[in-house]
């Protein structure tokens, strides 16, 4: 006879089984990401024709994922963002910073590279993934100036990196053993070497941050 116990039984053994189910790995992320990236028709011929929406002027988390709209790029075809500039009051920076994904050795990394671009959407500025930073772990930053040489500035678009390249980090791993001897207790030291394999990813999860810019109620006190 079919029990309510053994129903309780096999969904918790379900659940159990999901559980154990390991994240997707980098290799695997960037792998689906670029087949659907691959399939994506470009949005528009140009960026002048794109959606856009207004710089956020406080901290923001975002995704670059599948939903992005695409653009042919002189870089290559990319899920992309495209942000108005506020207006010019004076100097100001843009933080980007970028979050690796994955799991153990295997890491995906979306990394940016940004474009700037003037009211014509001629572009003024580029930044690729030479001009990065390490900012803690596997996450990269990178900083943007905007000084009175940038005030035609208006448009800023975010999007992906050369999804051939990966980057190999080694590192190394310290293991300590109790050994006892009689009443002695000492540690014995050893260790590995390994290699972190970061791929370059057409998706991620980012944080944007404009830093000392004055809105127009406060440059008014």
């Amino acid at each position: 006879m079919w029990r309510a116990g053994g129903a309780a039984v096999l969904v918790a053994a379900a659940l159990l089984s999901a559980c154990a189910t390991p994240p997707p790995g980098g290799k695997q992320i960037v792998s689906d990401a670029r087949a659907l990236l691959d399939a994506a028709a470009p949005c528009c011929a140009s960026l002048a024709q794109a959606a856009r929406k207004p710089l956020p002027l406080t901290r923001t988390e975002l995704s670059i994922d599948t939903t992005a709209p695409v653009f042919q790029f002189s870089s290559g075809k990319a899920f992309f963002h495209l942000y108005e500039l506020p207006a010019w009051r004076g100097p100001y920076a843009i933080e980007v910073v970028t979050r690796a994904r994955g799991a153990g050795n295997d890491i995906a990394l979306f990394i940016p590279r940004l474009g700037l671009y003037d009211a014509d959407f001629k572009p003024t500025r580029a930044f690729d993934e030479k001009t990065l930073r390490n900012r803690g772990s596997n996450d990269l930053e990178r900083t943007v100036f905007m000084n009175p040489g940038n005030a035609a500035e208006r448009y800023l678009a975010i999007h992906g990196s050369e999804l051939s390249a990966s980057i190999e980090r080694p590192y190394s791993t310290v293991t300590y053993t109790p050994i006892v001897a009689g009443p002695v207790v000492f540690n014995m030291v050893g260790g590995s070497d390994g290699k972190l394999v970061l791929h370059s990813s057409p998706v991620g999860s980012l944080s944007l941050e404009v830093l000392g810019y004055e809105p127009a109620a406060s440059a008014a006190r």
